[in-house]
């Protein structure tokens, strides 16, 4: 492994007011050093969901205003890749990796016999935290026109007495509630509600079911974003806009089976593309503004916002894409790996095998080593970004921290 050393720091850098991700494009690819791939981090694990269990009896379940900085993360405490150092980092008392739209973002932690949900901002300040029981970790983020919307689950008895999943919408921004007792669990991706063959979506406004699958003619519902819906419809694609109004429609793409074809995994906040695969077929990104094909043999996506590089996930291999699509660059990796994210100029995954942390330039593909690989302080793997280059960071199986767009004005002097 060649090191990477922390330059010598005389006193705190003038820092102009410019947009983060301008900041980065303009950092010397020096700070990035080559990585033979040892010493690192094992795999994030998420954590499993719970049975339902009936709510405490103090349970608080309306979302409290905030509307503070959450606690600033004391950097000794953790090594975080060089690029994000100059920034605030913040611990919103996340504990699984969170939900992200746009500038939003919702994760939540167990405290004890509840679930704590945490709205933040991607600036780290806390909008609202609200209770749920154990069990409710399925959430939504997604949008009522210009309104961000959070819908959480809780639980209720059904009329023989067993406990069931409910569900409620809030204004992301302040956390006022628009809607409740609505029956039903998230299955997502987005605000998709049931299971494959009885899956609908609702209305974040008001909690109706705007399409319900018994209302396709044996079409399927993949997946819900921001208002917009995905659906197949005989050997078609089709989306449709907030005002249930179809956008496009293509053939499926990639020789996809409609019967089988799932969106295996979030949506991208920052660009609204989704893989779309099936059992046996390699996935294909379609950007669902347009139903543009944006690459072909992928099971996952990210856009690293910095550099303008789409990267593409399928298996041991990863490939750098120009605007058009174009390849820049591919690594074959000797395994499979697990895809995390793309920001920054860095490329994350994971070798599920050895438990190692695979980190790529965005610009050219090859191996790197972004932290400071004299710190002994435990690695903080990006999970997600932001398009203004926030992060949501693994740093263990408990905890989750927010990189923000906020520079530290005493980056200089720590």
């Amino acid at each position: 492994m060649t090191p990477y050393r922390t330059p010598h720091r005389t006193g705190a850098p003038a820092l102009r007011p410019m947009p983060r991700r301008a900041l980065l494009a303009l950092l010397p690819m020096g700070a990035l050093a080559a990585c033979t791939g040892d010493d690192e981090e094992p795999a994030p694990q998420e954590p499993g969901g719970a049975e339902l269990s009936s709510p405490p009896a103090d349970l608080a379940p309306d979302p409290v205003e905030v509307h503070e900085r959450a606690e600033v993360v004391d950097f000794s405490t953790l090594s975080v890749p060089l690029e994000m150092e100059p920034m605030i980092v913040v611990d919103p008392g996340w504990s699984a990796t969170p939900l992200c739209l746009g500038g939003h973002l919702l994760g939540y932690a167990n405290a004890e016999d509840r679930l704590q949900f945490t709205a933040v901002k991607q600036d780290g300040t806390v909008l609202w935290t609200a209770e749920r029981p154990l069990g409710c970790t399925a959430a939504a983020l997604t949008r009522d026109g210009d309104r961000p919307v959070a819908v959480l689950a809780s639980v209720d008895e059904s009329t023989d007495g067993e406990l069931i999943s409910v569900l409620a919408g809030y204004d992301v921004r302040t956390g006022a509630q628009l809607w409740t007792g609505v029956a039903g669990a998230v299955t997502g991706p987005g605000l998709v509600i049931g299971e494959p063959g009885s899956r609908a979506v609702l209305d974040a406004g008001s909690g109706s079911r705007r399409l319900a699958e018994e209302d396709l003619d044996g079409g399927r519902i993949l997946a819900e974003h921001a208002g917009t819906i995905l659906h197949t419809a005989g050997q078609e694609l089709v989306a449709l806009g907030p005002d249930d109004a179809e956008l496009w429609r293509i053939d499926l793409p990639g020789g996809l089976e409609a019967a089988a074809a799932w969106v295996p995994r979030e949506i991208d906040s920052a660009t609204g593309w989704a893989v779309v695969t099936d059992d046996d077929a390699a996935g294909t990104v379609v950007d669902l503004a347009d139903g543009t094909i944006r690459a072909e043999k992928a099971d996952a996506v990210a856009r690293d916002h910095v550099m303008e590089v789409t990267v593409v996930a399928a298996g041991p291999l990863v490939r750098g894409l120009d605007a058009e699509g174009e390849e820049l660059w591919r690594h074959q990796d000797p395994e499979p790996l697990a895809f995390l994210t793309a920001g920054e100029r860095l490329v994350y995954a994971v070798r599920p095998q050895e438990g190692t942390l695979v980190v790529l330039d965005s610009k050219q593909g090859t191996m790197v080593h972004p932290y400071d690989v004299d710190k002994d302080a435990p690695l903080a793997v990006p999970e997600l970004f932001t398009a203004d280059s926030a992060a949501a960071i693994r740093v263990d199986d408990e905890a989750r921290y927010l990189v923000t767009t906020e520079f530290d004005p005493d980056f200089g002097t720590r």
